[in-house]
């Protein structure tokens, strides 16, 4: 997310990350755009700034992962300016059938494995999974059988045209994704709205955008 930015506006970015990911942030773009790119690793229940600093804040593709989703978008919301929007995604909860899936079954045993383990464990598995997936997906019963395969949702999580080794590669990295983190909280959309409008958001979107053969929950608002 930070290259879009960095490539597609000019706008000054502060990228934060609670993992050591943010040194791999940091080596790809510093020389790049070392005038208008910051980035620091940090808790989004500590940012590292005064309030009511920015313009414009989003949170891509980390929300359900903090232990408080609530708290993490009210850490989020005060670092925005009067005047500014605050943008989030989340994975949406749509009633019991959204945990009804190998992962939410698995997840209590692999997120307590080592990421080595663990991606050894999908390495060997991994095209046995994709075959799988495929055929349950040629002979119509891919919507209902693929939600029991330890694997990510390949058809509506990857993007189209991958070449079989891409598309092996990014199997095994968004299932590790999928199985690893210790927290896995799916939200209902309309409950982040409520939020938004507690913090004193208005002008707000909550639905669904589509980027590719993807659906991705998201609530945006102005503050």
């Amino acid at each position: 997310f930070s290259e879009v930015v960095l490539k597609h506006t000019q706008a000054q970015l502060y990228s934060v990350d609670y993992s050591a990911a943010v040194e791999v942030n940091y080596a790809h773009h510093h020389q790049a755009f070392a005038d208008r790119f910051t980035a620091l690793q940090a808790s989004i229940y500590a940012l590292p700034f005064p309030p009511q600093q920015f313009d414009k804040v989003f949170c891509f593709g980390v929300l359900q992962h903090t232990p408080d989703v609530r708290k993490s978008v009210a850490s989020l919301a005060a670092m925005v300016k009067p005047g500014g929007e605050l943008v989030v995604d989340f994975y949406p909860y749509r009633g019991f059938w959204t945990k009804w899936q190998a992962k939410y079954w698995l997840r209590p045993f692999t997120k307590k494995m080592s990421q080595e383990a663990l991606l050894a464990w999908i390495e060997r598995n991994a095209d046995s999974w994709i075959r799988w997936y495929f055929f349950f997906e040629k002979i119509g019963i891919g919507r209902i059988f693929n939600r029991f395969l330890p694997i990510c949702d390949i058809r509506h999580t990857l993007p189209p045209n991958l070449s079989a080794a891409q598309l092996r590669e990014w199997v095994v990295l968004d299932t590790l994704d999928m199985l690893s983190p210790a927290y896995d909280q799916p939200q209902r959309i309309a409950t982040v709205r409520s939020w938004f409008e507690q913090l004193g958001f208005t002008q707000i979107f909550a639905g669904y955008v589509y980027v590719e053969n993807q659906r991705i929950a998201v609530v945006k608002g102005k503050k």
